[in-house]
């Protein structure tokens, strides 16, 4: 009988084998390989304020940027850039990674000055994890606003004999471009209050202004007291504001003080030259037996005239040399009875 079987079955059993066999090892390939790598977290993310401050002096500007960086990542660098035209300026912030978004207060520093109005703002974050940098970046425009600096003297000063009223130094500043709007000192202590009025000038100078304060009601003494001051200035229709809030101490009235206040100490002066002979002047505080550094005045002479008086507790100047000519200044410390200290002198040679 013939046989069923075909004599190329053998090969099919063969080949049905060779293909199992093939399957198991792509199987095991597969299996050999390393599993894709993880997408990477997403990268840090940073949004710029809409607004920032720009410092009296103009030298510097204060943006908030607000940042989410990843957990798992390292912060690496953040840059702020703040730009007009050819101006501008750049300064740093730092964050944590911890998934959350944080503020960070970043300064940028502009050797050319910075002014109030529009500018561009850009932002760079940095992070890096396993050796991987990450980074993002936004840009926006931000109006730059004005920042307003109050301080009092930590001492004041009895005006008269009753205790009626005292004088106390305020030291402001505000931007060019603010305008000054109606501040304020107030002066408490116990029961006795009372405020004096006065408008900031913004010219990007620190300034000195020496107040009156009458007590109403009650009376002032010597002693512990509080202090406030609000100082406002406009821009764009807005109004911005800086206060100053301290304790200080009220000092006995130099009536009848006799005693001459120290002459002023370091005084040193910078010129440039004789283009127009500006020279800017600066010097150590003077002290007095009674009356606190704050409300000591100088008087500024040059070439044996009164150039011009500076407010109590200031210790700097600008004044114009006579080109041509060796010039000399010198400044003389005033206390509060008006007692004139010697003077302290130096030459500018502008021949």
């Amino acid at each position: 009988m013939r046989s069923l079987i075909s004599p190329r079955a053998p090969n099919v059993r063969v080949a049905a084998a060779l293909a199992a066999v093939l399957l198991i090892g792509s199987a095991a390939a597969v299996a050999a390989k390393p599993p894709p790598k993880p997408s990477p977290s997403p990268a840090a993310a940073v949004a710029i304020a809409p607004t920032g401050t720009l410092a009296p002096n103009g030298e510097s500007a204060t943006v908030d940027v607000t940042v989410t960086c990843p957990v798992g990542w390292t912060w690496s660098y953040g840059r702020l850039y703040i730009l007009r035209g050819d101006l501008g300026g750049a300064g740093t912030f730092t964050a944590s990674c911890t998934g959350t978004a944080q503020v960070a207060h970043a300064k940028a520093i502009n050797g050319n000055r910075f002014q109030l109005g529009t500018w561009t703002a850009t932002a760079y974050v940095g992070i890096t994890r396993n050796g991987q940098q990450a980074t993002t970046t936004s840009t926006r425009s931000i109006g730059l606003q004005p920042g307003v600096t109050a301080r009092i003297a930590d001492q004041g000063q009895l005006t008269g004999t009753s205790g009626g009223g005292v004088a106390i130094a305020v030291d402001v500043a505000c931007p060019i471009g603010a305008t000054g709007q109606p501040s304020s000192v107030t002066v408490s202590q116990g029961a006795a209050a009372g405020q004096a009025s006065f408008t900031p000038v913004c010219d990007r100078f620190s300034h000195t202004l020496v107040l009156s304060i009458s007590a109403s009601p009650g009376t002032f003494h010597g002693g512990a007291a509080t202090a406030v001051a609000n100082v406002s200035v406009g821009f764009n229709g807005a109004s911005f504001s800086g206060t100053d809030a301290r304790p200080i101490s009220l000092l006995e009235s130099s009536t009848g003080d006799t005693t001459p206040p120290s002459a002023p100490a370091n005084l040193v002066g910078d010129t440039f030259g004789c283009g127009d002979g500006e020279t800017d002047l600066r010097w150590s505080a003077s002290t007095d037996n009674a009356t606190p550094s704050g409300l000591i005045t100088y008087e500024v002479f040059l070439n044996g005239q009164l150039d011009q008086p500076v407010g109590g507790g200031q210790t700097q100047a600008i004044l114009y040399a006579v080109c041509g000519h060796l010039n000399t200044i010198e400044v003389v410390a005033v206390d509060g009875a008006g007692n004139r200290s010697t003077p302290a002198s130096l030459t500018v040679d502008l021949r």
